[in-house]
């Protein structure tokens, strides 16, 4: 019997170099959310208060909030399309992105109550949330680069209890600095002194948690074929434009379906962050922006009560919503929350009572842990590990778009539709989220090649007996059709696919090469390396992502006989051509000796399907179209 050795590479970048995180680790590595979602908050509670202050009517908020859309959509793909094809020696992948965005969004957040103009807030306006797309989309890439598939669901339920706390943080002190007497005098620009001090709070909060995040947490070096790989793609924005088209064409069909849910989801959000003051000065204060006056003032303190009433939920809620993900399915989490969320809205609309309407925001707290964790989450377990950055700029995308839409058209429909009241608007908001839940549960149960192993989308295997599928290849035509049927029966079942490559010493290589189209024996890892990488080239192009890849120096029968070992829930895949098959034997030495051998299942592919003299020289045989490889 050949002994075998074995030789291990990886399609997920650095996967196999990925050790477990410690728990400070895990923290320290997320803290940076903290501050970007400081930042965040401050966009979502105390810029459009501040547009008010400086002269804005509140029909011009939603086309005031052009900025959050467009810069999202142009930058988050973008960078997360650079910075998949971009390593540093000392500062890395993500970590560039993420320091630049953090600087930017300081430097704004420190001059932005400065402001008297309305067009130079607009601008500030459109930095700041440049700054925030810059670090947000790839710092969501770097949490997927840098951890095992065993904590992905830990770390971004971490970042789903950062971005609650940051929040938190940044509407609690709206409040609590409204209320303190020696700030309530106003600037020469009309903006009262508590608004500044947020702000500077702002800027150290996002400089310290960014960078100590970055300077205590290194990225994981790309292998050699990796980074041969980024040099040779090429570079610019052209290449990162046609990157992002490619990814959008091999998009999985789960990610267009939560786009149709983002479509009401998002719209509705951009609602709420818009018109809750206003709505709350309606119902509850007496108030409104047109008179201003302490009863204004108080209402905008209240809406930042009521942001970080329901950012403290989502920090508690985080810990519970992936755990009930895994048990009943993420869409079925997801279309809940979403339902708890318009049930709140449409109540918070028609609450004249400050306290009372503390309570709805527990509904929209659950939901926000649901938006900002378990979407993110799905995405990074279902698309290819290198391409990450990109996917996750993609679905950014499908935020921004209604984000766009909204502050195109809302002004128009609150003028005319809605008479003009933040109650109103609010109401819609709920609505928009009604509908949300029930487009999630219509738009599910995902194509099972679309379900995810880490947290399951709502759909079932139909195949469940098997946990590995091990094919052979050593990069023939006919062992890609092969590897090809073996990804498919693994996607199919939730399972590792994993392709071997056997290769003997370079000594023991023959005068002669193989007949074309049947096994042929390789020699020298380095033919062995190049085979397994042409292999596994068109799989992970797309969208397979569990993909383990095996180098055995041994004979090939052997080698995958000794992969599978003695678990009979693997199952091996082999081409009935195989070494030394001729046109009439059933099995070549390689498949009739796994057959013989294995303690699995094992499933023999008709590989001289591809036999193209023998499909078309008869007219009375079906015709096959070519296999994808």
């Amino acid at each position: 019997m050949t002994t075998t050795t074995s030789d291990t590479v990886t399609t997920e970048p650095g996967a196999e170099h990925k050790p477990l995180m410690t728990g400070r680790a895990l923290l320290l590595m997320n803290l940076g959310f903290f501050g970007v979602q400081f930042s965040f908050g401050l966009t979502q509670s105390a810029v459009n208060p501040l547009f008010l202050l400086i002269g804005a009517d509140p029909e011009q908020l939603p086309i005031l909030n052009l900025a959050g859309p467009v810069t999202g959509l142009l930058i988050q793909p973008l960078i997360g399309a650079i910075s998949d094809r971009t390593w540093h020696p000392r500062f890395g992948r993500r970590r560039p992105f993420i320091v630049a965005g953090a600087l930017l969004c300081a430097v704004i957040l420190f001059l932005f109550p400065f402001v008297g103009v309305l067009w130079l807030g607009v601008i500030c306006f459109w930095l700041l949330d440049a700054g925030n797309n810059t670090s947000m989309e790839p710092y969501r890439a770097f949490i997927s680069d840098r951890l095992p598939k065993s904590q992905l669901a830990r770390g971004f339920l971490t970042q789903s209890m950062f971005t609650g706390a940051g929040a938190v943080l940044a509407n609690v002190s709206l409040f609590a600095l409204q209320k303190v007497s020696a700030l309530q005098e106003e600037a020469g620009n009309g903006v009262p002194y508590w608004m500044f001090v947020c702000f500077m709070i702002g800027t150290v909060c996002i400089l310290l948690t960014v960078l100590t995040a970055m300077a205590r947490t290194k990225e994981i070096k790309p292998t050699d074929e990796e980074l041969a790989e980024m040099q040779a793609a090429p570079k610019g924005l052209g290449p990162a434009v046609r990157e992002i088209a490619d990814a959008v064409r091999s998009m999985p069909v789960a990610m267009h379906k939560i786009g149709v849910v983002f479509a009401f989801q998002w719209y509705a959000m951009f609602i709420y962050w818009q018109f809750l003051a206003v709505s709350l000065g309606e119902t509850v204060f007496g108030a409104n922006p047109e008179q201003g006056g302490p009863a204004w003032d108080d209402a905008i303190g209240w809406s930042g009560l009521q942001n970080a009433a329901y950012n403290f939920v989502t920090m508690v809620s985080a810990l519970f919503l992936v755990g009930f993900a895994q048990r009943i399915g993420a869409k079925r989490v997801h279309a809940i929350a979403l339902g708890l969320a318009a049930l709140s809205l449409v109540w918070l609309a028609r609450i004249d009572n400050q306290y009372t309407a503390l309570v709805p925001m527990i509904g929209v707290g659950i939901f926000w842990a649901s938006a900002v964790g378990i979407p993110y989450l799905m995405v990074a377990s279902m698309v290819p590990a290198k391409r990450t950055g990109v996917y996750m700029g993609i679905l950014n995308m499908m935020i921004v778009v209604p984000m766009l839409v909204q502050t195109v058209t809302f002004g128009w429909i609150y003028e005319h539709w809605l008479g003009g009241k933040g109650s109103n608007a609010i109401t819609l908001a709920g609505v928009l989220l009604g509908i949300g839940a029930v487009a999630m549960l219509w738009v599910n149960p995902p194509a099972e090649a679309d379900e995810s192993p880490i947290v399951p989308l709502g759909g079932r295997r139909s195949i469940t007996v098997y946990d590995r599928v091990v094919v052979g290849s050593d990069g023939t035509a006919t062992s890609l059709y092969a590897v090809d049927r073996a990804a498919e029966v693994a996607q199919a079942a939730q399972a590792r696919l994993v392709v071997v490559t056997a290769y003997r010493d370079d000594d023991d290589s023959p005068a002669t090469g193989a007949a074309e189209g049947v096994h042929r024996d390789l020699y020298g890892a380095a033919a062995a390396r190049q085979a397994l990488s042409q292999s596994v080239t068109g799989l992970t192009r797309e969208r397979a992502r569990y993909i383990e890849q095996l180098l055995v120096r041994g004979d090939p029968a052997q080698a995958l006989l000794d992969t599978v070992g003695n678990n009979p829930a693997n199952l091996i895949v082999v081409g009935n051509r195989g070494l030394g098959a001729s046109q009439g034997q059933l099995l070549g030495s390689v498949p009739a000796g796994v057959v013989r051998n294995a303690v699995c299942d094992v499933l023999v592919v008709q590989t001289s399907a591809l036999d193209e003299e023998r499909l078309f020289s008869a007219d009375d045989k079906p015709s096959r179209s070519e296999p994808t490889t």
